[in-house]
């Protein structure tokens, strides 16, 4: 057990030389070419195309879960103002608010 790991340090080329020749070269080989082979391309029609006005009105700008996350955030800062009492516990509102409108200003409707 002495100076094993030291071994394996100093000969790290000739441990990868013996992996490599342990290796199983057909199944390696086929493996490889199924994986460089080319993906065809899938067209099919969106069937989530009528219900993005649904996404929208659920998680879009001034829905409902943006609304719930305004008010658990809410709920949040008076929690730890009252566990802290730090006033800048607060600020976190404001944080979520911004983080929420560029958020979905960002997010494609």
């Amino acid at each position: 057990m002495k100076g094993t790991l030291s071994s394996c340090v100093n000969y790290c080329r000739k441990a990868g030389a013996v992996a490599w020749n342990k290796a199983n070269k057909p199944a390696l080989f086929t493996g490889m070419a199924i994986l460089a082979a080319a993906a065809m391309p899938a067209h099919a029609e969106d069937l989530f195309a009528n219900g993005k006005t649904t996404i929208n009105d659920t998680f879009g700008s001034g829905s409902t879960v943006v609304w719930i996350l305004y008010i658990l955030e809410i709920i949040a800062a008076v929690f730890t103002y009252v566990k802290t009492k730090n006033l800048a516990m607060f600020g976190g509102i404001a944080a979520v608010m911004v983080f929420i409108n560029v958020a979905f200003g960002i997010i494609p409707s």
